[in-house]
């Protein structure tokens, strides 16, 4: 510390609680941040997210069609502990694509449509896989049934109407405690059970229902959005109570395995969990241990937490942290919302995008960490890491990548995570997110190294003396993990005002890519004096200051420090004889990627 009794200084370290937008920068914690982007605090500092690495295909004309086309959706299919693939759905046809045996292989792509009729026009298609049978409905059509086993299923073909076979539903189903569910708008029915006398794709034993033929959610709750079972430990299949939510509730269906008990069942079979505020999407219904995550009109809640919080003021959310993030979300466009926990994390997509070519994508992810920071003397609470965007670079033009999709599955024994996107053509890729364990430092093009633009916004500091007079004099950064060339950029604004200003930007080389280099004590020198007619003062004269550190490459923070100076205040006129004149403030477009 420099010795200086006039000099003042505040900043950040740690930011192992996250982001919050839910209050004023000048009220928010110095272990929390009001923005985040493309950052990762796990571990306590913030540094560049995990990479994105594109998945390449073997080129063939199946491959050329599915990426030609439009997306509607992909799912895990499991054919055994050795074999695995993913099912995209693309302008009405059903592809079955392959990893290679080694990670960065080229994949295979298939054509099992086999003149199967799916609707080409439908935004997301539904899909599950329930023991070897793999099920579509597109709402409209015949479901399409299809097997890797040919003992099964010769090859895809549609259920057959009439035959008490997979019946058309209206999208969202489940597979649970031995049967298949599936949603026909507010009404459920479910399969027989596996192993009995029939098989699952047979719909016969629903008379057994007291009253006939199918489950029902309460009127006025719309029709289902999401079929879903909690997990339950200590019980013999691993699966509890299935949720059925709608837009506007939850609701929790409890049946006995036995069909002929069905009608003899004392306890209400079905309950309600959540009135009010129900799932959205199927897609982004996610199970978490024995909770559930749902992406809701308003934001993203917890079904225990919001359970357990009922009797209190107001709804319970757990995303009013993010909501600088959430606002952005047309809420017509939820329902092809998706969500996966994956290394610890909970990725949701986050700010819609509608095109009219390739339909509703999300801007990014917006993500929840689980294991922030963890140890044996106990682990800190879940928090918001911000949000995750994809900026690829081609043919000099920079592209925000639209997510269309975010899934997972276990290759391999190894759980992988995947987007599909829509890139600068508008035409469909795929890209793996890497666990940060991987240290992929760039998001990956094939040879092509992209870097990560970050983002961080600090506190509005007030350098410990409210409401005394400041001026900035400096600033200084501290960083590790330097991995290649990294390029800093620092701005900064004043109390309220709503401007960022050029602070400075410079540009960091490490040797080598092993993101093992670090640059102590990084100097940033006195911003402009440049006047503020508005506000009658120098833009570097406040009681606040907030800064805002972007960096393009590979870096982590562990420590940013703001230096100013008390100041004699000027003289004041009383109010009336202040300057009334009328002043505009207007902030230069393209500042960057800051969701306001």
């Amino acid at each position: 510390m420099i010795r200086d009794e006039g000099r003042m200084v505040d900043g950040i370290t740690s930011l192992h609680d996250g982001m919050d937008s839910g209050r004023s920068p000048s009220m928010i914690n110095p272990s929390q941040t009001p923005y985040a982007e493309n950052i990762t605090m796990r571990g306590g500092f913030a540094k560049t997210r995990p990479g994105f690495n594109r998945v390449t295909f073997a080129t063939s004309a199946a491959e050329t069609a599915m990426l030609g086309d439009r997306f509607q959706g992909a799912m895990f299919y499991n054919e055994s502990d050795t074999v695995q693939h993913t099912i995209v759905v693309a302008g009405g046809k059903v592809y079955k694509t392959t990893p290679g045996s080694a990670i960065d292989d080229d994949w295979t792509v298939v054509d099992i449509t086999n003149s199967v009729t799916v609707s080409s026009s439908v935004q997301r298609v539904h899909m599950i896989q329930a023991e070897k049978y793999l099920i579509i409905q597109d709402g409209t059509n015949a479901p399409f049934l299809w097997s890797h086993d040919t003992s099964v299923l010769a090859s895809a073909r549609a259920s057959v109407p009439g035959s008490d076979e997979v019946p058309i539903g209206s999208g969202p189903m489940a597979y649970g405690n031995g049967r298949l569910w599936v949603a026909k708008g507010t009404e459920f029915v479910a399969s027989d059970i596996h192993g009995g006398d029939s098989t699952i794709i047979k719909f016969t034993e629903n008379t057994y229902i007291s009253g006939g033929g199918a489950f029902r959610v309460p009127s006025g709750t719309g029709g289902i959005t999401a079929l879903q079972f909690l997990t339950r430990i200590n019980s013999a299949l691993g699966t509890g109570e299935m949720m059925a939510y709608t837009s506007d509730g939850a609701f929790t269906i409890c049946l006995p395995l036995n069909r002929y008990d069905w009608a003899d069942f004392t306890d209400p079979i079905q309950k309600v969990a959540l009135p009010d505020n129900g799932a959205m999407s199927q897609f982004s219904t996610v199970g978490v241990n024995n909770d559930q995550f749902i992406r809701s009109r308003d934001g993203v809640r917890s079904l225990k937490d919001a359970v357990r919080a009922f009797g209190d003021p107001g709804n319970t959310l757990m995303s009013r942290e993010i909501n600088r993030i959430l606002k952005h979300d047309d809420q017509s466009y939820l329902a092809q919302s998706s969500a996966v926990l994956f290394d610890n994390r909970l990725l949701f997509t986050a700010v819609t995008d509608y095109d009219g070519t390739s339909g509703i994508g999300f801007k990014g992810l917006a993500v929840l960490d689980f294991d922030i920071v963890s140890g044996l003397r106990g682990n800190a609470p879940a928090v918001w890491e911000g949000f995750w965007r994809m900026k690829i670079t081609r043919s000099e033009t920079e592209t925000d990548f639209d997510i269309l999709q975010i899934y997972k599955g276990r290759y391999s024994n190894a759980e992988r995570a995947f987007v599909a996107v829509r890139n600068e053509d508008n035409e469909l890729e795929f890209w793996e997110l890497k666990r940060e364990s991987d240290n992929l430092y760039y998001d990956t093009d094939g040879a092509t190294e992209h870097r990560i633009t970050s983002e961080l916004e600090t506190p509005s500091f007030n350098f410990e003396a409210i409401g005394s007079a400041k001026e900035l004099e400096s600033a200084d950064m501290w960083v590790d993990k330097v991995a290649g060339q990294v390029d800093f950029t620092i701005e900064f604004r004043p109390d309220q005002y709503p401007c960022w200003q050029d602070w400075q930007t410079w540009t960091e080389n490490a040797a080598a890519d092993s993101a093992d280099q670090y640059r102590p004590r990084m100097r940033i020198g006195r911003p402009l004096d440049t006047a503020e007619a508005a506000v009658g003062n120098r833009i570097n004269y406040g009681w606040e200051f907030q800064s805002r550190l972007k960096w393009k490459g590979h870096a982590r923070l562990k420590l940013f420090r703001m230096n100013a100076r008390a100041v004699q205040e000027e003289p004041y006129d009383d109010v009336v004889n202040q300057d009334s004149s009328s002043y505009t403030i207007t902030c230069a477009a393209g500042t960057g990627g800051t969701l306001e």
